[in-house]
This record gives structure tokens, C-alpha cells and sequence, in this order.
């Protein structure tokens, strides 16, 4: 893991907190696309943290100071800025309707857990995901596939989306497409996949398959499903 590390002298540290602040207002000013109202409080004293979408930044209630990197809490360990991320995640991606997602669910009915998977039909590792994908619904995890194909609009990757999107058997084409099979050639309207797309980009994915947890946490990559089920525990655990 790669910290960036954030060092305030305390003498600066001392100033911030008795200086003069200003208003949100008057702080959005001075930064293009921030507006008051992606300003609240931080964890830090004398600052503001601002959110956009998972990006996360911090300023003195100056506004003189910016700060772009990962705060971490030396007495918990906790990544306070990831954590402030994934909570954006969590709203971000209930905002997706699950009509516009591409289920597979337990066929008993009893989710223990769920996660949201960005997945490019073409990424060995997403495929290997989905040849796993009985085990991984038997052993109670729900998964809730977004399209992100990884080469962008206009590709054959990017095609496939579409066409797995707009076929009678949705779940049925994906597993044709993932195990290598072919795609009837379909088209329809409106189809999701570039929102899809772009709700992948502002989450912070940056590869597939991108899982997240129920709580927003970035799962990392393809997990055999016994070891998924294992974080998912520890998360679940981690939040009671």
C-alpha cells in the first residue's frame, strides 16, 4: 500500500485552526467546478473536506490551503479519505436502478451478501469471475454486474455490451459472451452501458472486475468465492 503521507508543521497547524475562516462560498470561488455545497466539515482541524463524486480534498477554512492525498488516523489505522470515498460509493451506486443491472441472485432466495461488480466481457479475470458465478450465488452473495468495458466506446468489447444488453435473455447472453460464446446480434435503444460506463469512472475504477461492497469498500479484483465470501464476512463484521 503506497501512502501519501500529509505533514503540517504544528506551528502551521495551530495557525489554520485560529485563522480567520472564510466562507464556503468564497472558498467554491476560487476552485472551478466545486460549489458550497460539496464543502463540509474533516477530521482535521482548521479544515474543509471536499467531495466530488470519490475525489477527496482538504482546505483551510481560509481558504488559502489545499490538500490532495490520503489522511490516515495514526491511533486506528483507518484511511480516513477512503473511508470518506466509499461512502460516496455507497449513494453513487444505490442511484442505479436495478432494472438497469445485470443480476444473479441466489436461487434460494437468501442473500447474505451483495456486491456491485464493473465487469468487460473480454477481461480474462472477469470471465473466470463468472465461470465461478454458481458457487459464488450458492454461497449467499448476490452480484449486481455494471458494464465498464475496459477499450471504451465504439470497441468490439464495447459492442458486446450492447448486444448482451439488448438480448431477450440477458443473464443467459452474458454467460454465452463470458464463456467465449457468441452474441446475438441484437440492438436496442437507450441501453445502459455508457452510463455504465461513466458511473465506473467516477467510483474510481480502474480496472476489472471492479467489486464493491455493500458499504462502498473497493473489494480490489477476481477472488476465488470462497475468499470473497471471507472479505465480505470481515466488512460485514468490521461494520456491526
Amino acid at each position: 500500500m503506497r501512502i501519501t503521507w500529509i505533514v503540517l508543521p504544528l506551528a502551521l497547524t495551530a495557525a489554520l485552526a485560529s485563522a480567520d475562516e472564510v466562507s464556503k462560498e468564497e472558498i467554491a470561488a476560487k476552485l472551478n467546478g466545486v460549489s458550497a455545497d460539496d464543502i463540509g466539515e474533516s477530521p482535521i482541524e482548521g479544515f474543509y473536506q471536499i467531495t466530488l463524486d470519490t475525489t477527496i480534498a482538504y482546505v483551510s477554512k481560509d481558504g488559502r490551503y489545499l490538500i490532495q492525498g490520503d489522511l490516515y488516523d495514526l491511533d486506528s489505522r483507518e484511511n480516513v479519505t477512503e473511508s470518506a470515498r466509499a461512502s460516496a460509493r455507497v449513494q453513487m451506486l444505490a442511484d442505479v436502478d436495478r432494472d438497469e443491472m445485470i443480476v444473479f441472485a441466489p436461487k434460494d432466495g437468501q442473500i447474505k451478501h451483495s456486491v456491485t461488480i464493473f465487469t468487460d466481457i473480454d477481461c480474462g479475470y472477469c470471465r473466470q469471475f463468472h465461470r465461478d458465478i454458481e458457487r459464488v450465488n450458492a454461497l449467499g452473495v448476490e452480484v449486481r454486474y455494471l458494464f465498464y468495458p475496459r477499450t471504451g466506446p465504439d470497441t468490439e468489447s464495447w459492442e458486446k455490451a450492447v448486444k448482451v444488453w439488448c438480448a431477450s435473455d440477458r443473464n443467459g447472453a452474458l454467460t454465452r459472451a463470458k464463456l467465449g460464446g457468441t452474441v446475438p446480434n441484437n440492438t436496442c435503444a437507450n441501453t445502459p452501458v455508457a452510463d455504465h460506463y461513466d458511473l465506473g469512472n467516477r467510483v474510481g475504477v480502474r480496472g476489472t472486475p471492479a467489486i464493491f461492497a455493500s458499504n462502498g469498500e473497493l473489494i480490489g479484483g477476481y477472488l476465488p468465492p470462497e475468499q470473497l465470501v471471507a472479505v465480505l464476512e470481515e466488512i460485514s463484521a468490521a461494520s456491526e
